[in-house]
C-alpha cells in the first residue's frame, strides 16, 4: 500500500510537470511538510506526551499492585499445597484464577484506554496543525503541499515549511480554533 502511494505521488508530479507545460510548471508553488515532526515537537504535542506518560504510570502502578497480589497468592498456594485439604486447595486455586483474570482484564482495559487517548489527543493536535497549515498555504498561495512521509524521496530544503507551520502551531492558544 505504501509503495502504491509512493508511485502514485511520483506519477502525479511527473504528469503535472510533463503534460502541464512549462508555463504551468513554473507557476506551480509546491511545499513539503513533515507533519510527524510538527506533531512531536509542538508544545501541544509535548504536553500531550507528558499527560500520556503520566497516565501510563498510573495504570502501570495499578497493574503492578494486582500482579503482586496474584504472585503472592500463587506463592502462598505453592507453599501450602500439601497442607491444604482438597476443598481449601480448590478454593484458593479459584481465588488465584480470579486474580489472574482480573489482572488480564485490567491490562486489556488499560491498553485500550491508552490507545483511545492517544488517538483522541493526536486528532485534536492534527486539527490545530491542519488549521494552521491551511492558513499558511492560503497566505503564501501554495498550490501543492506534500507530506514527507507519504512518498517524498527528495526535496529542496527551501520547499520545507515544517518549521514555519510548527511556529504557527506553537502560537495557537490551547482551546482556541
Amino acid at each position: 500500500m505504501r509503495k502504491g502511494t509512493l508511485w502514485f505521488a511520483a506519477a502525479a508530479v511527473a504528469v503535472l510537470t510533463a503534460f502541464g507545460g512549462a508555463a504551468f510548471a513554473e507557476g506551480l508553488k509546491v511545499a513539503v511538510i513533515d507533519v510527524n515532526k510538527v506533531l512531536n515537537e509542538s508544545e501541544a504535542g509535548k504536553d500531550a506526551k507528558k499527560k500520556m506518560e503520566a497516565r501510563y504510570e498510573e495504570l502501570k502502578k495499578k497493574i503492578d499492585v494486582k500482579n503482586e497480589e496474584a504472585k503472592k497468592l500463587k506463592d502462598d498456594l505453592d507453599k501450602q499445597k500439601i497442607l491444604l485439604g482438597k476443598e481449601k486447595l480448590k478454593e484458593r486455586e479459584e481465588a488465584l484464577k480470579g486474580k489472574i483474570d482480573e489482572l488480564r482484564r485490567l491490562t486489556q482495559e488499560s491498553e485500550k484506554e491508552m490507545q483511545n487517548r492517544q488517538g483522541e489527543i493526536t486528532r485534536e493536535i492534527l486539527k490545530v496543525i491542519e488549521t494552521r497549515l491551511d492558513k499558511y498555504v492560503a497566505d503564501e498561495k501554495i498550490d501543492l503541499v506534500l507530506e514527507k512521509s507519504a512518498g517524498v524521496i527528495h526535496s529542496n530544503p527551501s520547499l520545507d515549511i515544517t518549521a514555519k507551520v510548527l511556529e504557527l502551531v506553537n502560537k495557537e492558544k490551547p482551546g482556541a480554533k
